[in-house]
């Protein structure tokens, strides 16, 4: 079974912490709400401010672009 990343008081809500991809199709039932955040491909190298200081927009490698064909299949699956 899997182990829920975080679970209400109530028993109610549970937070589930995986690849998406993975880990829906090993349910056999409903859901009233999936929320996943995806990759916006958006770690290009650049550069931000935050808080008035300069900073990098890389988030880690599972954010970086394989290219535009990449992009298309991982948003298509």
């Amino acid at each position: 079974m899997l182990e829920p990343y975080f679970k209400s008081n109530d028993k109610k809500f549970y937070l589930l912490k995986e690849d998406t991809m993975e880990l829906l199709p090993q349910f056999h039932h409903k859901f009233d709400m999936v929320f996943a955040d995806p990759p916006y491909f958006l770690s290009n190298d650049g550069l931000t401010i935050q808080n008035g200081k300069i900073a990098s927009v890389n988030k880690g490698a599972w954010d970086k672009s394989h290219g535009l064909e990449y992009i298309n299949q991982f948003n298509r699956q």
